[in-house]
């Protein structure tokens, strides 16, 4: 049987195993030094990023800050935009698991709780990987690796819909959209938080995760804005 904790990670990690497409199209090594290779370019590329800023950003520059010949950069990536793809999904997959540990430590699940703790867990993925910022908030990325993102946040925000839903923290009339314009929303107040700060702005991130909050309590059941015990979303979601 699974935890409360197993199902609250499983609901909100669905979307990051469902087959996409990549951001980037790019194979992921086999062999240890390869991959080794890779993991200093994408690493030197991230240092570039955060120091020198977005237009700094290119393949000789990389190469010469991971110490490679720039016809090894080459075998793994075909451009500047290959390694920016790259970067993205790794901080995708990095945030989505923080997320997850996050709110599977939560003890009551509330339309209060959940937000706050998610939008924490994106601030503490962006302290620790500040390239993201720099990168989704700040650069010029492709319409590739845009779509990309976008993709993935829907995919997630219907399983927050789902996940909610189903354990009674909203309407089950709820429309799937308004979960949508959440994620929407919350990137275009973050987007303001960290535009001229890698630590972001308090008080943008206040105000709002407080409109998001204030949203979404609109479709919440009594139940969803004063919480509901970890133990019993398991029961809610059919577990025991």
């Amino acid at each position: 049987n699974l935890s409360c904790v197993q199902v609250i990670v499983d609901a909100v990690v669905t979307a990051r195993l469902t087959p996409t497409r990549s951001a980037s199209g790019r194979r992921t090594p086999v062999q240890r030094r390869s991959r080794e290779r890779v993991e200093r370019i994408l690493s030197a590329a991230e240092q570039l990023v955060v120091s020198q800023g977005f237009g700094a950003l290119g393949t000789r520059e990389v190469a010469l800050r991971a110490d490679v010949p720039v016809a090894t950069l080459y075998q793994y990536f075909a451009d500047r935009d290959a390694i920016i793809s790259a970067l993205i999904e790794l901080h995708v997959t990095s945030m989505d698991g923080r997320i997850a540990a996050a709110l599977a430590s939560l003890t009551s699940y509330s339309v209060r709780t959940v937000v706050e703790t998610t939008v924490e867990a994106y601030r503490a993925a962006y302290l620790e990987r500040p390239s993201y910022v720099v990168l989704w908030f700040r650069g010029r990325l492709s319409a590739g690796i845009a779509a990309y993102i976008r993709e993935h946040d829907e995919r997630l925000a219907d399983e927050f819909h789902r996940f909610a839903t189903t354990a009674g923290m909203l309407r089950p009339d709820a429309d799937p959209l308004v979960l949508r314009l959440c994620f929407e929303i919350s990137d275009r107040f973050l987007e303001a938080a960290y535009r001229h700060d890698l630590g972001g702005d308090d008080r943008i991130v206040k105000e709002g995760v407080e409109m998001i909050v204030a949203h979404l309590e609109r479709y919440a059941t009594s139940a969803g804005v004063a919480g509901i015990p970890a133990d019993e979303i398991a029961i809610r979601w059919g577990v025991s």
